[in-house]
């Protein structure tokens, strides 16, 4: 608590105390590093009793730590609006799973070579009977900071195996489905054996489902991640890095981890044939990765144009509007009619 300062010596009092953990210091003889983050909240313009203070000082110190910590970071009302929407969310999401409100959306995945059908990813969706449907970006970061992301996920994964299953009944042959699986799902002890559980009640082939990693996943792995994604492997199921190219893309990671699948950023793709350095960065991580024996599939392919600049670069996979944009599960049987049918194996 500082006593008549006003906001700006406030900020200023509070970078000099972070300015000092910056330097490292002794104990016991070993040297220690310290971080620290600050929240700073300022009456009467942030709250007029220590209750408000302290809480939307909290808010401001949540804030910080979410940017990367050691910052300093001032409420705001937007801070308010942030929270509440987080506890909105949360507790709408524990009712969405026991009530139905939770949806699969499958977008389609095509060879770029024949055209033909190879299966397609599942992109969840959350209707809301009084907001409506919500997107993935606007509740995912609070399942995982709540937890409610394992549950999700497993519950994905099974209406995702069902509909593999009920497509190849429709004799679609046997099609892939890819889900996400968030890091968070990483630290469920149970996340393999509730995997396999789910393949083996719900009779479908492993080879027909795909889990797509995040770059972040393999870059913070520990030594249980990389028995999980081993153990997963023997499965018999295939493993993706999704949005290659966004964050910290190391084709280390490939050789360390057993992955089959990259998946080319959507954000390479935008802008091609009219973005040189978009076209080098994607003909190369094409060509890498087949020496690599992996096969690569690109995402929001929305024009000819693009189309045509990846089948001469020999893409393997691709998805994007131009051939569907995502489709809710019960429509999914009639859309994909369209497509050329692949033979059952």
């Amino acid at each position: 608590m500082l006593d008549n300062t006003d906001q700006e010596a406030g900020q200023a009092t509070a970078s000099q105390v972070l300015a000092t953990l910056d330097k490292p210091m002794f104990v016991d003889n070993q040297l220690i590093s310290v971080t620290g983050s600050v929240g700073l909240a300022c009456a009467p313009l942030h709250g007029r009793d220590p209750q408000t203070l302290m809480k939307n000082a909290g808010l401001a110190l949540h804030k910080a730590k979410a940017n990367g910590k050691h910052q300093v970071q001032v409420f705001t009302e937007a801070l308010n609006a942030e929270a509440s929407y987080k506890l909105f969310v949360e507790n709408n999401l524990r009712r969405a799973l026991t009530q139905n409100e939770l949806e699969v959306f499958y977008q389609p995945k095509l060879c770029l070579l024949t055209g033909r059908l190879l299966g397609m990813e599942a992109l969840l969706r959350w209707n809301h009977p009084e907001k409506g449907m919500i997107r993935p970006d606007q509740f995912i970061s609070v399942a995982e900071e709540t937890g409610l992301i394992i549950p999700i996920g497993k519950w994905v994964a099974r209406q995702s195996c069902r509909m593999s299953k009920d497509l190849t009944a429709a004799g679609f042959g046997n099609l892939q489905v890819a889900i996400n699986v968030s890091p968070k799902q990483f630290s469920d002890p149970e996340l393999v054996s509730s995997i396999a559980a789910i393949l083996r009640e719900e009779e479908l082939d492993p080879s027909l489902l795909e889990l797509e990693l995040t770059e972040g996943l393999l870059l913070e792995a520990t030594e249980d991640t990389r028995q999980q994604l081993d153990s997963l492997k023997k499965l018999g199921l295939s493993l993706a890095m999704d949005d290659f190219g966004t964050g910290y893309s190391s084709f280390s990671y490939l050789k360390k981890f057993p992955i089959d699948v990259i998946k080319i950023d959507r954000s390479f793709i935008r802008d091609i044939p009219d973005d040189e350095d978009d076209m080098e960065i994607t003909s190369a991580v094409i060509a890498m990765a087949h020496n690599l024996k992996l096969k690569v599939v690109a995402e929001g392919i929305e024009t000819a144009a693009q189309l045509t600049f990846l089948r001469r670069h020999r893409c393997d996979v691709g998805q994007g509007y131009l051939f569907d944009k995502p489709i809710p599960g019960e429509e999914l049987i009639e859309k994909l009619k369209r497509y050329p049918r692949r033979p059952s194996a």
